[in-house]
């Protein structure tokens, strides 16, 4: 008894012993900085907890090796500097607060670029370590430029950028901060301009300046606007031939005019008097554009790239829109020779851009006179020459409009056949180094419309021919753009083959009935309406379907409201062709959108009815639930693209002409007779059925126009290369 009472007055003992040793060793602060130390453990436990931490260790990736390092340079080095500070007799109170708000703002700078994945967790070391060098020189006084220098932009800019830098007093701070805007400048040359605001004064900045005006002319024209600003003063004085081109210009009350031109005025083939004389006729300043155009393109193809050469197409685009394309399709209703006067002083390669940048505003009937116009002005018809008299520029989507309006045949026999196979060779050919999938898409669109067997076979050896050379060469893209192509072609020739099961996508001959249904078990379709002549005639046929008893019709002052009174619930929204000159079809169209998303009620079907400049407003406001998407002439790669983003299940049709109400209508009137009946959505019969309505004459020619999902091969393409690739370009 006595023996265990002895052990444990020794134990006792022992124990106040230890607490008193551990107090002697615990680190005294004084109470005028304890809020800074309280700071940097605030930072610190910031980084312990963010990203789901346990508050023990940082969770900055998956690899625990990684997080163990991270949390032994944040915490425990960093805790250790911080004491050290307290404790370094050669520090006073002032220098004490310096070097511990130095800490905090590295802590804070590591937080804050983590969160903003501005800064890589994985330098923490290297960060910390930085920060010790700099305190060190800096406590002696000592030049810190070697340790800035010899670092990452990330870890300087903390150190010595950061709002808290300790290092302000040091006699080379700011020759710190420039050795770090050389570095910030070699790593985001397109911010240079920007921070040109605070570093106006540095000795290079006139080199800062050129090397930014031939590295993105676009960027330093709008700064070279900006004359109040440091970066448009710098830019006004500098010597440079290119800059002060790109001033002069920007100085003109008509830069936007001239600055498509900057290569040519650079290199002195056009002056800005030359540019000034074109610019008031709409006539001489297009050809201007065209001529520039055809020898850029010349020029691209020898990888030669222009000076704001976008700013040229884009330039170009909206004169063959906005001044040729508009007219014309104004003059819809009048006679030829009145419709296309404004395109009578046009040569056929004038002609040709404006068939291959108005495809999205253009008519069919336009298309088709400007086409026969281009036709009729050649000399001798020669296809391949026009192609060649424009350096090919844009050709493939020239074939694809051809094939689209049924005119690439008569195009093709204007040239002989061994061009003609020539040509379709290369508008098949190099998909895979195209920087966008466009190319490829208009392939796809155009194998459907083409009617020459010996054309098609062509093309399906060219595939065949490319697909092999891309696999030998391991290229994946080109793999999986070759081997898409050649199903969906083989498919579209043979419903046999399960081309959903080849090429990971879903069924493209049925929609379920299942899939279509919304929350509460209904069908609901959304139909966009315009109110221009042709919205409101269209919204009058369309409302001529549900006239009888098997439908319920609700209206409103903005839309209509049409419910199947028969078998399943069809419930069918569409607004009104409003107003469009003021905006109030579009307003109603917004309304409507409120009204579904606040009863959930959530389109299963969305239609487009009316011409085919309104169709990118439909797409924009496309309810991501739709499911079957009737967009009339919708066509083209950044259609189908947009679609497929909002609704990447989508079953499309669309129309390679305008659509026609004799032909809608029957197509929706299929539709909705399936889904009353609770049926799913079959294409092949469907069709079969419909095209035993158009036998022959005028509306078998309209129908034929109309492409069905499982022959929307443009929008097949784009499936299945998204989920092969993960993504489009």
């Amino acid at each position: 008894m006595f023996k265990s009472s002895c052990i444990l007055i020794l134990l006792i003992l022992f124990s106040v012993s230890a607490s008193a040793h551990v107090d002697t060793l615990k680190k005294k602060v004084d109470i005028a900085r304890v809020r800074y130390h309280e700071n940097i453990e605030k930072e610190q436990q910031l980084a312990l907890h963010f990203n789901n931490g346990n508050g023990i260790q940082i969770n900055a990736s998956g690899n625990a090796a990684i997080n163990e390092g991270i949390t032994s340079a944040l915490i425990k080095d960093a805790s250790l500097l911080k004491d050290s500070i307290e404790q370094d007799s050669r520090l006073d109170h002032r220098l004490k607060v310096k070097y511990l708000s130095g800490l905090e703002n590295l802590l804070r700078g590591f937080n804050s670029g983590w969160r903003n994945h501005t800064f890589q967790p994985a330098l923490a070391r290297e960060l910390l370590m930085n920060y010790k060098a700099l305190m060190a020189a800096d406590i002696k006084n000592q030049d810190i430029r070697p340790i800035v220098q010899n670092a990452s932009y990330e870890v300087g800019n903390i150190n010595i950028n950061g709002s808290g830098s300790a290092m302000y007093e040091n006699k080379e701070f700011e020759a710190s901060r420039i050795i770090l805007f050389r570095k910030f400048c070699r790593k985001f040359p397109d911010k240079t301009l920007a921070m040109l605001e605070q570093y106006y004064n540095v000795p290079f900045a006139d080199s800062l300046v050129k090397v930014a005006a031939y590295r993105n002319p676009n960027q330093l024209y709008d700064y070279a606007a900006a004359t109040r600003t440091q970066a448009g003063r710098l830019i006004r004085r500098n010597s440079d031939s290119l800059v002060k081109a790109i001033v002069a210009i920007a100085s003109s009350k008509s830069g936007q005019q001239y600055y498509p031109f900057l290569d040519e005025i650079v290199h002195g083939r056009l002056t800005m008097p030359d540019i000034f004389q074109a610019m008031n006729d709409h006539l001489l300043y297009y050809r201007l554009l065209v001529k520039t155009q055809i020898g850029y393109a010349e020029r691209l193809v020898k990888k030669d790239t222009p000076m704001a050469y976008d700013k040229l197409l884009f330039k170009l685009q909206d004169r063959a829109k906005n001044i040729f394309i508009e007219q014309v399709n104004a003059l819809h209703d009048s006679p030829d020779p009145v419709r296309f006067k404004i395109t009578d002083p046009l040569t056929p390669q004038e002609l040709y851009y404006l068939i291959v940048l108005g495809e999205d505003v253009m008519y069919t009937s336009s298309y088709k006179g400007i086409f026969n116009r281009m036709m009729q002005r050649m000399p001798v018809p020669s296809g391949d020459s026009l192609l060649m008299s424009v350096k090919f520029d844009r050709f493939k989507k020239f074939i694809r409009l051809a094939a689209g309006y049924n005119k690439l045949d008569e195009f093709l026999q204007t040239m002989p056949d061994s061009n003609s196979q020539r040509l379709m060779m290369a508008f098949v050919r190099g998909l895979e180094k195209s920087g966008t999938l466009e190319d490829a898409v208009d392939v796809a669109d155009s194998y459907g419309s083409i009617k020459n067997p010996l054309v098609k076979k062509l093309i399906d050896l060219e595939i065949e021919k490319n697909l092999m050379q891309a696999k030998e060469h391991n290229e994946k893209r080109g793999t999986a753009i070759y081997n898409i192509l050649q199903t969906i072609f083989l498919s579209s020739q043979d419903s046999t083959i399960d081309v959903s099961a080849k090429l990971n996508i879903p069924p493209i001959y049925r929609v379920n009935y299942k899939d279509l249904l919304d929350d509460s078990g209904r069908i609901v379709q959304q139909v966009f309406f315009y109110g221009d002549q042709d919205g409101k005639e269209s919204y009058a046929n369309f409302m001529t379907m549900f006239t009888g008893p098997e439908w319920k019709v609700k209206r409103n002052s903005e839309w209509v409201e049409i419910k199947s009174t028969r078998g399943k619930p069809v419930l069918i929204y569409a607004n009104l062709p409003l107003d469009y000159e003021k905006g109030l079809d579009s307003v109603a169209q917004s309304h409507l959108h409120q009204y579904l998303e606040k009863n959930n009620l959530k389109p299963g079907i969305t239609i487009h009815r009316g011409h085919s400049y309104w169709v990118g407003s439909t797409i924009r406001n496309l309810p991501p639930s739709s499911r079957i998407v009737i967009l009339g002439s919708c066509g083209g790669f950044h259609n189908l693209d947009d679609v497929l983003k909002t609704c990447p299940d989508a079953h499309i049709i669309s129309s390679k002409e305008v659509g026609t109400r004799i032909i809608n209508e029957p197509i929706l009137k299929a539709i909705n007779d399936h889904l009353k009946e609770g049926a799913d959505v079959e294409w092949l019969p469907i069709w079969k059925d419909l095209a035993a309505q158009f036998p022959s004459g005028d509306a078998k020619e309209r129908f034929d126009n109309y492409i069905p999902p499982y022959k929307n091969l443009g929008a097949l393409f784009i499936k299945a290369y998204t989920r092969q690739m993960g993504s489009i370009e």
